[in-house]
C-alpha cells in the first residue's frame, strides 16, 4: 500500500520536473527538496524495500552530481538530484533500471535527431522527460 503511494508521488514529482526541464531547461530545487522529504517520510512506513537499498541508490544520483561538476554542467545538477529522490523511493535496482531505460530513450531520440538532421551533435536535450517516460513504461504492466 505504502509502496503504491510512493510510486504515485514519484510519478507526480517526475511529471512536474519533466515539464520544468522541457520548458525552462532547469528545475526548481525546492520542489526536489519537498518531494524528497515527503517520499522519505513515506519510506519510513514501508517495509518492502530495505533502507540500505534506498541509501545505496543515492550513489547513482551522487555519481551524476559529481559528473556534472567534472564536465562543467554538461549533465545537469537537477538530473542528479532527481535521480537521488527517485532512488530514495524505488531502491537501488529499480532506480538503476529507470535510469538505464531513460538513457536508452534519450539516446534513441538523439539518434533520430541526428539522422533526420534536426540537430547537430552539440545540441543538448532535456533528460527528465525521458526519465518520466521510462517511469511510465515501468509502471505499465505490458508483459502480463
Amino acid at each position: 500500500m505504502v509502496e503504491d503511494i510512493i510510486r504515485v508521488l514519484i510519478g507526480i514529482f517526475l511529471i512536474i520536473v519533466a515539464i520544468q526541464d522541457l520548458v525552462n531547461k532547469k528545475i526548481k530545487v525546492w520542489i526536489v527538496l519537498l518531494s524528497g522529504i515527503i517520499i522519505s517520510i513515506c519510506v519510513l512506513l514501508s517495509p518492502d524495500i530495505s533502507i540500505l537499498s534506498r541509501i545505496m541508490s543515492l550513489s547513482l544520483g551522487t555519481g551524476l552530481l559529481i559528473i556534472s561538476k567534472v564536465t562543467g554542467g554538461k549533465i545537469g545538477i537537477g538530473d542528479g538530484l532527481v535521480i537521488c529522490v527517485t532512488g530514495i523511493g524505488f531502491g537501488f535496482w529499480t532506480n538503476m533500471e529507470l535510469f538505464a531505460l531513460a538513457l536508452l530513450l534519450a539516446a534513441l531520440f538523439s539518434i533520430g535527431l541526428l539522422v533526420f538532421k534536426l540537430a547537430d551533435k552539440k545540441k543538448s536535450i532535456p533528460f527528465l522527460p525521458f526519465l518520466f517516460l521510462s517511469y511510465l513504461i515501468k509502471c505499465i504492466p505490458i508483459w502480463s
